[in-house]
Formats: C-alpha cells, structure tokens, sequence
C-alpha cells in the first residue's frame, strides 16, 4: 500500500507560532503510513533553515492568488499556479494558513489533492471563509467556540473535525530555573509574572501593565516579537507613565520559553476581543500549563476550553484591569492556591492535550479522508 502524501503550507515559515505548531506535527506523522512534505510562498526564517537542516521534503511555490481583486482574476491565477503542483501528486493539502483566501483550495483541488485547513482565529464575518470552506474536504476547527458559532449549521456536520492543539510535554516540563531571574534582575520573593505573545494590540498587554502597577509585589516580563512597532512604542511610554519601569520588562522574542515559565508564578495571557481576535487554541497556554506555571487568561475563545476558573487556572473579563489585578492579588493571598491549579492543569494537558493525541487525531483524519482504515 502507497504511503498518504500529505503538504503542510504555509505562506512562510517566519511566523514561529504557527510555523513551529505545523511543523510539529509533520514531523511526528508515522513514516509507514505518511510522506509529509513542507510547501511554502517564500524561503527564509529560522523555521525554514531547519526544515533544510532536517532535510525533509519541501516545495518553494506559490500557491496564493492573493494579489488578484476579482473573483474571476483570481480564479485564473489558481488555475496557473496549479501546474506546479500536478506533478507531485499530493493526497492531502494540509493548510495552516490563517487567511480566508479561498485559491489556495483552487489550486488544491485542481491538483488533485484532498484540501484541508485548519481554523486557528475567529474571524469568521466575510463570504471567503464560507467559500473556502464550501471547497474544502475537511475543516479542523480549534475550539469549542468555532463548533458552536461559524460551524453550527448541519451543512458543515461531516466537514468539521475538532482537534485542539498539542503540547510537547518533553520540551515543556515543570522544574525551576533560578538563573532566569538572575538574568532579569528580578526579586527571589516577588511574584514574577510572564506574558509570552506577540507585541500585537489583540494580546493585550496593556491590561497587564495596569493591572500589575495595582500590584506592587508583580514583576512582570512581556516577551514576544514585535509585531506591531506603534504598539509597542506605547506600552513602553505606558510603563514610563505608570512609574513602574523596575517591575515591567519587555525583552522581545525569548528563547528559554520552558526556563521563563519554570522562574514564573503565574502566567498571563490578556487577550482582548479587539477586531474579532480572540484565540484558536494558544499554543503559550498549553505551554505554560505543561510546565506547571499556574494561568490567568482573560475569558475569550480558546482561552476558555483550556482554563476553568479555580480549576486550572484563574479567568478574568478582557480589557478589566481590576478583574486580572484582583486574580493577581489572589495568587499572594492564597500562597498555596497556584500550585494546586496548576497541578490540575498539568493533569489536563497529559490527558488531553500532548502533541502526541494531536498527531494522531490529525493521522486519523487524513486515513479517513483516503478511506484508509
């Protein structure tokens, strides 16, 4: 029997979130049953660097019609990208990209592969996510949210699968890590609190820095890429005005993220309802409940399935700097309190959550999809 070949794209693999959460599970796909290929618009990136150094399969194509306003011009333009693609004869076309571009699934489909995307946001308002989903073969939703609101309507019963996201429990583990607040210059007895997530208006750490100046025992460390320079510009003139300049640091992309969450007592994921963003399934929250930091995350999409308030974690209303500073305040008044959370969450994750269930509910799809049993 011919192994399922199967195509992970995504535009780049510059954006390591979402590069590192598909290239996770490529990886980890059985070789005896799957050949898994890598396809990306452009090259470039530290993602890309090690899919080369790891010398798995890739295609540099591209596969978007994005630049074509018309529906007929975009059409067209799938319908020539498609030559490139014929030849390699792919069963499945699995898409992590976030956009609601419908070509890509044009070109999937007229390359005779069986089209796929996985729904990371919740925008959900423009007609393009009805039609790439109307060309789809299968839709994987994230959350619970997406099943209940966009995937709703019987039409979509057979189409849409639920996979959340997975962890890698032998990367992410508990433990504790002194020389991360050495490196910081952080207090032994403060409560060090981490945000880690792009510097984007959506994640919100505006709230956070409120909430922490009503917080004088809160040490709290932003990192995350820049995304958005004006933003960022105005969480440092926020902490400045704020006078708080000694507790809050924004250090930018940190690459010890399991020492960061190991040196932290809480974690804090203050995503906003801002423009409809809200989360698919963060993949920094299964982090950090994978590496026993106990959570507060703001009630929103995704943050919602993963963290029950005072079970596995705390939840506070978006945008409500009282409701995070009071779940802060909590974590110091009740010293024992976090570890107990966290305990139950760490619980969560190896029952529910680790790359490894991922994997294989992604395998099962895909044998599904090629009546493979």
């Amino acid at each position: 029997m011919n192994k399922i070949k199967v195509l992970f794209t995504l535009p780049n693999l510059t954006t390591a979130g979402s590069g590192r959460e598909m290239l996770n599970i490529a990886e980890r796909l059985d070789k005896n049953l799957f050949e898994a290929w890598i396809g990306v618009q452009n090259a470039g990136g530290e993602l890309f660097d090690e899919v080369i150094a790891k010398k798995m399969p890739l295609v540099v194509q591209p596969f978007l019609a994005e630049e074509q306003t018309s529906i007929a011009n975009k059409i067209l333009k799938a319908r020539a990208l498609t030559r490139d693609f014929r030849s390699l004869d792919f069963d499945i076309w699995q898409s992590f990209n976030w956009s609601s571009d419908f070509s890509e699934a044009l070109v999937a489909r007229w390359a005779g592969a069986k089209y796929l995307y996985v729904k990371k946001n919740m925008n959900w308002g423009r007609k393009a996510w009805k039609t790439k989903t109307m060309l789809s073969s299968a839709v994987v939703a994230r959350n619970t949210t997406m099943l209940e609101t966009f995937f709703a309507p019987k039409r979509y019963a057979r189409k849409v699968h639920h996979i959340p996201g997975g962890v890698d429990t032998e990367k992410f583990k508990p433990g504790y890590d002194m020389s991360v607040r050495q490196e910081l210059n952080i207090p032994d007895k403060a409560l060090m609190v981490c945000c880690i997530a792009q510097i984007v208006r959506s994640k919100d750490q505006t709230t956070l820095i409120k909430a922490a100046a009503k917080v004088e025992q809160a040490h709290v460390v932003i990192a995350g890429a820049e995304r958005d320079t004006e933003y960022k510009r105005e969480l440092e003139s926020l902490i400045k005005k704020l006078n708080v300049q000694d507790r809050v640091k924004i250090t930018g992309h940190y690459r010890n993220v399991n020492g960061l969450l190991n040196a932290s007592n809480a974690f804090v994921l203050p995503t906003s309802t801002y423009m409809g963003h809200e989360e698919g399934c963060p993949v920094s929250v299964l982090e950090a409940m994978a590496a026993g930091t106990p959570c507060i995350v703001s009630d929103v999409a995704g943050n919602r399935d993963l963290i029950q308030h005072g079970k596995t974690g705390l939840v506070f209303k978006p945008e409500k700097v009282d409701s995070l500073a009071d779940c802060l305040r909590e974590f110091i008044h009740k010293p024992s309190y976090p570890k107990e959370i966290a305990e139950k969450a760490l619980d969560k994750v190896y029952g529910e959550y680790t790359i490894q269930r991922e994997v294989q509910k992604f395998e099962a799809l895909y044998s599904k999809l090629m009546k493979r049993k």
